[in-house]
């Protein structure tokens, strides 16, 4: 089985050989739209799965070459790990294989390898000097080195060294993390019929898997995946790197769109101001004034908005360079820091730049040198910010993972959580994960709020079930995390545990204030009814207790334990039926028949048979030859 997940784009000019070079790698066609058909230009993006090997899964994203689908074309590479740039032997470097050049360095993509198809229809001295040309270009980006393959989707001339290519840089690049919260940003929404809504995406983080909870944001929707396929294939879980195809029930077609993102937990930021790092074009041609209109291209969302200086009034054209600043959508985005961007002009339309976030959760800030110093900061921030920003983020870490995600050397990650358990602000677990204090703590604060709570609306309960408390079902914080800090707390006799139930240390089930001397003389009443009580609402009517709040009361008393449902009008004291059982077994220690229990307890039969199936429920009995026989004491419970 694949262990390795990963996705690649195929990017280039429009009529470069994108399509047909994809259908000779996978024997997929990827224009799937009429229009695609009829005009074949590709419109929006496709997706095929590329057999390499068997330890490896991968996805080939066909992109949109138009200018006119720029926009597709960065939905379709936002997620992906490497890119074949295809350039036409017979036509060269053109406009959007440019671009297409500029967002992908943008973005970050660094691996990848320049396809040159159509090879069979030029002569050799002209595809010397296609990749002479070629070369040339993509100096000073990322392509730079490059390999670059000859190749004839038609022919097939050179298929299997791209394959052979691609697998050499796939090799080189790590795997994305699968452990943490899920997310995927949605690219195509459809229906099926029978089925309902489906989405597709690439998986950046996390893995999901069938009848798994997860919230469509910025809906702010949960729904319950039903099924999962990947290029058709149904699969019972989704790994990050992946193509994947989520049936979500819970959720209409019409309330998704492609920017939307399905996650698994509650830490993904929301946001309409974030502070960026942006990376100016030198393409560019056109002034950007202060609060001028922008488009942000991030994961598959396309939001307009502004943009806001800190530093200037005017961006001038042309210019590569780093520039500290903040975007103000009208809309709202998923995202963190790190995610990366693009930027561009909605009129006249053109690539601004692109870059990554700062700080996905941002305050207004004013003009000059005071926020450029602080947004410096939020850039640069120090090994242990970083590792705890990771640890507030994942919740709980090892060290190896620590230096993934923050850049770190595996040595600065440990000197690092070292020095935070030294002062103890995190603590160590023993499958070598770590944790922030101030997470324990803000999870004692919440558990002990909602707990109070209960008990206070709740006074006679001994405790809150545990798999209803709010961190345990909310997905706040990973299962396994949560559990070991409700472990700690019970070591610490800050919580206590009665079986399923949990209460503050401290809590002693009482009656509610104004009711206690009603409800002691009910209860005494019932207590002295032995195991023949009455109807349990007639105790209650007796003292004027409300019916709400007597059936409170008998749910307490069947939740601790002290009481035992005989049917939905009775219960009875399980004291009283241990002493029922102490007398007829100290009678007939044996067996016994039902005439000779008639006898020791003089109850009527409505009474008595539902005691002798409790006898049997509890295992002291078993029927057995017309009689009941008591079981062997050492098989009994005490």
């Amino acid at each position: 089985m694949a262990q390795r997940m990963y996705t690649i784009g195929m990017a280039g000019h429009i009529d470069h050989g994108k399509t047909a070079l994809t259908k000779a790698l996978t024997d997929h066609d990827t224009d799937r739209l009429k229009e695609e058909k009829e005009r074949s230009v590709s419109i929006e993006p496709g997706f095929a799965p590329l057999q390499l090997r068997d330890d490896m899964e991968v996805s080939i994203i066909d992109v949109p070459g138009h200018e006119r689908f720029i926009r597709q074309m960065i939905a379709g590479v936002a997620g992906i790990d490497a890119v074949v740039l295809t350039v036409a032997a017979d036509e060269g470097v053109m406009p959007q294989t440019k671009e297409h050049l500029e967002i992908l360095s943008l973005l970050g993509v660094t691996g990848g390898l320049i396809a040159v198809t159509k090879a069979d229809k030029v002569e050799e001295d002209l595809r010397e000097l296609a990749g002479e040309d070629i070369r040339s270009e993509v100096q000073g980006t990322p392509f730079e080195q490059a390999e670059m393959v000859f190749v004839d989707s038609l022919s097939g001339s050179g298929i299997e060294q791209v394959r052979s290519v691609i697998t050499d840089i796939l090799d080189r690049l790590s795997v994305r993390e699968a452990r943490g919260a899920f997310r995927l940003p949605i690219d195509q929404v459809f229906s099926v019929h029978g089925q309902g809504t489906v989405v597709r995406g690439t998986v950046y983080e996390g893995q999901i898997k069938e009848g798994d909870t997860v919230q469509m944001l910025p809906l702010r929707k949960k729904g319950k995946i039903r099924q999962l396929q990947r290029h058709g294939t149904r699969v019972d879980k989704g790994i990050a790197g992946q193509r994947l195809a989520m049936n979500i029930g819970g959720v209409d077609r019409e309330e998704l769109k492609r920017g939307d993102v399905v996650v698994s937990a509650e830490h993904y930021v929301t946001t309409e101001r974030l502070n960026v790092v942006l990376y100016t074009s030198q393409e560019t041609v056109h002034t950007l004034k202060q609060r001028g209109s922008v488009k942000l291209h991030l994961g598959t969302a396309e939001v307009f908005g502004t943009i806001v200086f800190f530093d200037r009034n005017v961006l001038e054209p042309g210019e590569k360079q780093e520039v500290l600043c903040q975007l103000v959508l009208d809309g709202p985005v998923v995202t963190k820091r790190a995610d990366r961007f693009i930027l561009r002009r909605p009129s006249p339309m053109e690539t601004i730049g692109g870059g990554w976030v700062l700080n996905p959760n941002a305050e207004r800030l004013r003009f000059g040198a005071y926020s450029i110093n602080r947004l410096q900061q939020e850039k640069q921030g120090t090994p242990e910010e970083h590792v705890q920003e990771a640890l507030r983020e994942y919740k709980w870490l090892s060290s190896e993972q620590l230096a993934k995600e923050t850049g770190l050397l595996q040595e600065d990650a440990e000197n690092v959580v070292a020095e935070l358990l030294q002062k103890e602000q995190a603590k160590t677990y023993d499958n070598g994960r770590i944790a922030l204090q101030e997470l324990y703590d803000e999870y004692m604060e919440s558990i002990l709020a909602e707990l109070r709570a209960f008990h206070e609306q709740y006074p006679l309960r001994s405790g809150k079930n545990k798999r209803e408390l709010s961190l345990f079902t909310s997905g706040a914080l990973p299962k396994e995390l949560a559990e070991r800090f409700f472990e700690e707390a019970v070591e610490q006799k800050l919580i206590s545990r009665q079986k399923q139930y949990a209460a503050v240390f401290s809590h002693v089930p009482s009656y509610p204030e104004g009711w206690e001397r009603r409800m002691e003389q009910a209860r005494s009443s019932w207590h002295q009814d032995g195991i023949a009580p009455r109807p349990w609402q007639e105790y209650m009517d007796e003292q004027g207790i409300p019916k709400e709040l007597g059936n409170e009361f008998r749910y307490a008393l069947l939740q601790s334990g002290t009481a035992s449902a005989m049917d939905d009008r009775h219960i009875r004291e399980v004291s009283k039926l241990q002493e029922a059982k102490e007398l007829l077994r100290t009678s007939h220690p044996g067996a016994f028949t039902l005439q000779q229990a008639k006898e020791i307890l003089p109850v009527s039969r409505k009474f008595l048979v539902p005691f002798l199936e409790w006898l049997d429920e509890q295992k002291w009995t078993k029927w057995e030859n017309e009689q009941r026989v008591w079981r062997n004491p050492n098989d009994n419970r005490t």
